[in-house]
Order: C-alpha cells, then structure tokens, then sequence
C-alpha cells in the first residue's frame, strides 16, 4: 500500500521554516539581526580562507575537524549571497532530517509518530539559529547513522563521517551492547575517521589543529557549571565578569577554575556511568537509541561549552527517540525527551532576546530563565539515565531453566 505524504506535517515545517528565515534575513526585522548572521558571517571569512587551500591558522575561533569546511565551502557553490545560501543549505538539511525521522517511524524498527512532530516544532523552538548555524548538516549525520541501517559497518562509516565533522557524533557508538557490533562499528569509525583527518593533513596544512584548539577555553556563560556563577552575579554574591574569548562569553572571576576544573572531570565520571551501565544492561531493542540520547545528553551538559546550538544535536536524537517503536510496557526516554524540548524552548528564549541579561549585564530576569534551562536540561540527562538504566536492568537469576530469558544477547 503507498504510503500518503504527511501533508499537515508538511504544512506546518514550511510555515515554521518560513518564519525563521525571514527573520534570520531580516526581512522580518526584529532587532536582533547579528545574533542569527554573525556566525555565518565568520563561515564566510573562513571560507575565503579554505577557498586558497588552507584552515584558518592562528584564528581561535577556529576548533573544529578538518572536513567541518565542507559545510562552509558549500553555499559558495549556490548562485544566491553567502548568507541566504547558507540559511538554504541549512532548510535543505532540515527537511533531510525530518524525512530521515519519518521515514523511520513508518519503519519495523520505528513506529513511534510523535518523532517527526518532535523534530517540526522542537527545532523551531530555538529560533533562527537553527538555520545559523552549521550543526544541522552534523545532525543530518547522525540521524543517518542512527535510521538509515543496522548494520554496524555501516553506522559505523556514518558516525565517522560526523566525527571529521564535528566529534560529537562519536557518541553514538555507545549503544552498540554486543563485542562483535561494538568492534566492527568502531572500526569502520576509525577507518573513516583517520582517513579522511589523514587526507587532509596531506593536503592542507594545520588541519589537525582541532585537537589541541580546545585547551585553553574557558567556562563558558551559558554551560552548567557557569550557572551558579550567573546566578550569584546577577544576585550581587560574586564580583566576577563575563570576557569574550574563543568566541563564547566566558565567566571570569573567583572560583572559576575550580569549577572549569569540575567540568573537566565530570566528562569522564559521565562516560565511567555510562560505562557501568554498558557491562551490566541487558539489551533490548531499543536500548542502542536510548543510549545514543543518554551519552550525548552526558556530553553537553558536562562540556565546558553549552551554546545555543548543540540543542540542534539533541534534538534531532530526541526525535529519533520518539520515533522508535514502543513494543512492551515499560521505563523509556520518553520523559527525558520532553525536557528536552522543554530546554529547547527555554534556549530560544535566551539566545538572544534575553542574552544582554546574562552574558553582559549580570540582570536577574535573563539570568533567571538561563538557570531555569539549565536545571531542565540537567533533569533531562538525569532522567535520561535513570530510565536507560531501568529499561535494561538484568532481570534477577531465575530458579529454574525455564524462567532464564530467552534470546539474551550475551555482552
């Protein structure tokens, strides 16, 4: 039977991705303008660069793998000003992704239809820097590594197509609860990985800088272990100030490396959980996607970093998430799902209408909502864990043969 195109869904991401380029160009004025254009300007400048065969050296703003140039060099291709053929390419990987989520829902492995809805409204909740921002054709990636096929080499070869993107998608290889899938998925990684970091390193000279451009950022303003910084400034606790380095407003003040330093070590205590509960879950179908949102949840919630954009790659994981089938009652990531679009929209609300108010001006109503996102967003990736861990909890040690689960993947 053909299947019927979803048209409302359909209808209402044209509507919302209508609006948002409107505003991103400015055509629909909201004062705001450079907030949504800056960071494509800066892709501009670096693809003059990257046009002459070299990575902006020297630039600190520049802290990513070397093919994150594709997606910059890209819009200089299309017959349309840099920034509009930008916010293009970027609807272009929009619509991908929702047909990707869709796609998979209709899908045996899939069958939730609340994931393409998710994917519509949540990343329109950010606003315009969803179009602004390269993230999206990393989250096209992902999504494709996470729907496209179950076959580990294959995942594998798309999650290190992401990974010389931009690394994050590394994460998605947690899932992965047998050696055999967990191995040749991680070497098709690798292969993909060191291939195309190696070819360009051949070629073009500085392009593995990324691996050390990221030492000396500091907290950023917006990240977790920032908020109790913003909190007290806004407050009159703390006499420390924001300073704009590496691109992000960073806090600057008493106890600020302390709590980088924190941030630092919360990372590996993440992945040790994560570890924990790799060795002791028992496997289920959905568990591959339930980690994949748990560890990149772990990820951005402990990074030093939290900019209004990696909402994008959490997200489109959320969406994939609420687009798997439900085939038993039970624990699911459905909760920590929602509180992430509960983020998404708290995030669009910061960035930028009231960014004045946290990231320069220490005022308490900007401030406020930024400490309300992040408490969300920590309850997300708490929760998150708490029911992957619940959904594959090892049932207890049955007396006899016949109460031993059959069919138990053994780790």
């Amino acid at each position: 039977m053909r299947r019927r195109p979803p048209w409302l869904l359909l209808l209402v991401w044209t509507v919302t991705r209508a609006g948002l380029f409107l505003v991103a160009t400015q055509a629909i004025p909201t004062g705001h303008g450079d907030s949504f254009s800056n960071d494509v300007s800066l892709y501009q400048g670096w693809s003059d660069v990257l046009a002459r065969g070299e990575f902006p050296a020297g630039d600190d703003k520049w802290q990513y793998p070397p093919f994150a140039a594709l997606p910059m060099l890209v819009p200089r291709l299309l017959p349309f000003e840099y920034h509009v053929a930008f916010y293009l390419l970027s609807l272009l990987c929009d619509l991908a992704i929702l047909f990707l989520v869709w796609r998979f829902s209709r899908s045996p492995r899939g069958g939730g239809r609340t994931g393409p809805w998710a994917w519509t409204i949540g990343a329109a909740l950010l606003g315009p820097v969803l179009l602004g921002r390269y993230d999206l054709m990393v989250t096209l990636v992902a999504v494709l590594a996470l729907t496209a096929s179950a076959n580990p080499v294959v995942r594998g070869a798309l999650i290190g197509v992401g990974l010389v993107v931009k690394v994050w998608p590394v994460a998605l290889l947690t899932g992965l609860r047998r050696w055999r899938e967990l191995l040749t998925a991680t070497g098709s990684t690798l292969v993909v990985a060191v291939a195309g970091c190696g070819m360009a390193a051949l070629t073009l000279p500085h392009a593995l800088d990324f691996l050390t451009a990221q030492q000396e950022r500091g907290l950023q303003i917006e990240s977790l272990a920032a908020t109790p910084f913003a909190l007290a400034r806004a407050l009159g606790w703390w006499d420390g100030f924001t300073s704009y380095q590496h691109g992000s407003m960073e806090a600057v003040g008493a106890g600020v490396d302390t709590a980088t330093g924190v941030s630092l070590a919360a990372t590996p205590v993440a992945l040790v959980l994560i570890g924990v509960w790799w060795l002791r879950a028992a496997p289920s179908p959905r568990s591959y996607y339930d980690a994949a949102l748990t560890t990149v949840l772990f990820l951005v919630v402990t990074s030093r970093v939290l900019s209004p954009q990696y909402f994008v790659w959490v997200i489109g994981v959320a969406a994939v998430i609420l687009a798997v089938r439900r085939a038993e009652p039970g624990p699911t990531q459905r909760p920590a799902a929602w509180l992430v679009m509960v983020a998404a929209l708290l995030t669009g609300i910061m960035y930028p209408w009231v960014e004045q108010d946290y990231s320069w001006e220490g005022a308490l109503p900007g401030t406020v909502v930024l400490t309300l996102r992040n408490l969300v967003f920590l309850a997300a990736a708490v929760t998150s864990y708490v029911q992957l861990w619940r959904a594959t909890r090892r049932p207890k040690k049955a007396k006899d043969e016949q109460d031993v689960p059959e069919a138990l993947p053994v780790s």
